[in-house]
């Protein structure tokens, strides 16, 4: 690229945010450069049906036993794109922390399950209904038709009925729920719902088309596991859905294999003039410049590109004259718990339609965790289906048939908490100096549990032995401590947005207090983590800043 070739903007990533970002400025004529730290992802490499046992016929076991364990994607059919320690290392402190990263367009949209649950307005107001932390420096009503832009226009399943802390959206039909998930919605209705009122037990939200949705946009047939990638497309993608029509566009242009490394400052204006980034096969370094950049990296590697982009005008990083770069790291806190249905003993092996689990039970808590001690709450996702009982005591024929008749009984919940942001959570560059392979430094992530994460843990604990045994489930396996932080892949806020800049990096859009021209469109600017998965809600507040960028690039503001 020659160095007089000046960008509208230059977009940093391509998951959630940075594909909303890039599909929006060039549909509506910016000319824009996107940095990709991976590569496009094979069709023959989405959704995998391949067994483990399969897989030695092509991998080393050492290899797959790094996929597996060390700690890796928990999955040898994309680990070629995740991103290893030994790659780009990191450092932890206190309760240590699983960041869980992967180099390919897309992002972690191409591996995720597709959950997507709205924000509701009591999150946006969360901090004056209990006293916690700020309120969003905007409200639902703001969000709301960039939440309905994306069901109508990117696939959104999902019941009928809505729920005070889950809204109702634009929905196509939901899957439908299979046999151990219609015995859990009948205990729940018929057992539960007088001692807890708000619980529900409805088919998810998931961002998958179940209906028509035009070329190259097929309805899920359930051919497989959400998280190996669709290669369908039925479940949104940003490769797919977003950065594959805007590679369409003469005004955009995706660099891939591209590691930035850091944001490059005017130093007459104190403008971003571009960013330095790292060819990670040659490990040749390159600059590209734009009137604008916009960083949607994920939470905590944007905040790593903050604080490694100090000069003179920044000595403490870019966009964090203020020190709150890195800070109000917050995640969930995740609990397991599974059992087998005896009603369903010895049902025949048949093929059951759905997307993983198909269940979802907002937040049910408002009615009685203020007596409970614990403040925010939790939602719990349920499914069912085949699942190998390690329960059956037996061995030989024995155990071959016990683990035969209890096969299709499974039935297992996964609870997601909000973590608070508390002052022992946060990131930094890591003081000894150490850089990854491309010679960057990298990051320390501090993590500590604040005692209502606690709290909300144990509750999650309990109501899930409540919600196991309505079910007259057996063999109830449930977590007995809160897993390593990070987990959960939900981490958010490490650029937090708010109205005052000395407690926060950007505004409502995006847009860095400190340097006008320099924006955030990834979790790293959300206010608090809530419980809800943060993709859909990542995606609306993107496409409310490309609005927002679009409007100021077209009156020449960010330029004044």
């Amino acid at each position: 690229m020659s160095n007089q070739d000046v960008y509208d903007v230059v977009l940093v990533g391509t998951g959630a945010g940075g594909g909303m970002m890039a599909h929006f400025l060039a549909t509506h004529g910016v000319k824009v450069l996107n940095l990709e730290y991976g590569a496009p992802v094979p069709t023959e490499d989405l959704g995998s049906f391949e067994m483990f046992h399969q897989a030695f016929a092509r991998m080393p076991y050492a290899e797959l036993q790094k996929a597996l364990y060390e700690p890796g994607p928990e999955s040898w059919k994309r680990s070629k794109y995740f991103i290893y320690q030994n790659e780009c290392d990191y450092k932890t402190a206190g309760e240590g922390w699983y960041w869980r990263r992967y180099r390919n367009v897309g992002g972690r949209t191409t591996w995720w399950a597709g959950v997507s649950p709205r924000l509701s307005p009591l999150d946006f107001r969360a901090g004056s209904t209990d006293g916690f932390g700020p309120d969003w420096p905007l409200t639902y009503e703001d969000l709301e038709p960039y939440y309905d832009w994306i069901d109508i226009n990117l696939g959104n399943a999902g019941p009928s009925m809505g729920h005070p802390d889950c809204p109702k959206g634009i929905y196509h039909k939901p899957a439908p729920l299979r046999c151990g998930e219609r015995v859990l919605q009948d205990a729940v209705y018929g057992k539960l719902t007088r001692e807890f009122p708000l619980m529900q037990c409805e088919p998810i939200r998931k961002m998958i088309a179940t209906e028509e949705m035009g070329p190259g946009r097929s309805p899920c047939y359930y051919h497989g596991a959400c998280w190996e990638g669709c290669a369908v497309g039925a479940r949104f993608d940003a490769a797919q859905h977003l950065i594959a029509p805007a590679l369409r566009l003469p005004n955009y242009t995706l660099r891939q294999n591209a590691v930035v490394a850091e944001v490059l400052a005017d130093k007459n204006t104190g403008k971003a003039k571009g960013v330095r980034y790292v060819d990670r096969l040659t490990k040749q370094s390159y600059e590209a410049y734009g009137k604008v950049v916009v960083l949607a990296a994920s939470a905590i590697e944007t905040a790593r590109i903050l604080l490694n982009s100090k000069s003179t005008l920044y000595p403490s990083g870019i966009a964090n004259g203020k020190g709150q770069v890195g800070k109000h790291l917050c995640e969930q806190i995740r609990c397991l718990a599974d059992g087998y249905l005896p009603q369903l003993y010895g049902m025949k092996s048949h093929n059951d339609d759905g997307y993983g689990g198909n269940i979802y039970m907002p937040r049910f808590t408002r009615t009685y965790q203020q007596k409970a001690g614990f403040i925010r709450g939790y939602e719990v996702r349920a499914g069912s289906g085949k699942g190998i009982n390690g329960g059956v005591a037996s061995f030989g024929k024995d155990l071959k048939a016990g683990i035969k008749e209890h096969y299709q009984a499974h039935l297992f919940l996964e609870a997601f908490g909000e973590k608070l942001d508390n002052p022992g959570t946060y990131v930094e560059i890591d003081p000894s100096g150490a850089v990854d392979s491309y010679g960057i430094p990298i990051v320390k992530i501090h993590s500590a549990l604040h005692e209502n994460d606690r709290k909300i843990f144990g509750d999650m604990q309990e109501k899930m032995q409540i919600l196991l045994e309505a079910t007259g489930a057996k063999n109830i396996q449930i977590d007995q401590v809160p897993p390593t932080p990070g987990i959960s892949e939900h981490e958010v806020g490490t650029c937090r947005m708010g109205d005052d800049p000395k407690e926060s990096v950007c505004n409502s859009f995006g847009q860095t207090h400190q340097v006008k021209n320099l924006f955030i469109a990834d979790g790293g600017f959300f206010t608090q983590a809530t419980e809800k998965s943060p993709t859909i809600t990542i995606l609306a507040l993107a496409r409310r800043g490309a609005d927002y960028l679009v409007e100021e690039l077209r009156r020449g503001s960010l330029q004044a």
